[in-house]
């Protein structure tokens, strides 16, 4: 019954394209919230790439690497946050509808 239903939201779901991922969680798990972290930390990072871009084409060299740095800081983090949702993912399937 719930492979049922996980297939059925996916189907419904794969005509909407601006999903890129759905992850049905237990409860009590907190794989879904180390996935929603990651995501906010990849955010975060790429952020940092652009200010750090934008920063160095200004000549603002010291900025930039101090925006570089931020930005790998969250990108060890996403990865960090990855693993951890990996641990905890016994309990939830992830569709992936594409990226």
């Amino acid at each position: 019954m719930r492979i049922t239903s996980i297939v059925g939201l996916a189907a419904m779901l794969a005509g909407t394209p601006a999903v890129a991922q759905v992850i049905v969680t237990a409860p009590g798990n907190d794989a879904g919230a180390h996935q929603y972290q990651a995501d906010r930390d990849r955010a975060a990072a790429r952020q940092d790439m652009s200010a750090a871009r934008a920063n160095a084409a200004a000549g603002n060299y010291g900025v930039a690497a101090q925006d570089q740095a931020a930005a790998h800081e969250n990108w060890h983090n996403a990865h960090h946050q990855e693993h951890a949702a990996e641990r905890d993912s016994s309990g939830h399937v992830v569709v992936q509808l594409g990226q």
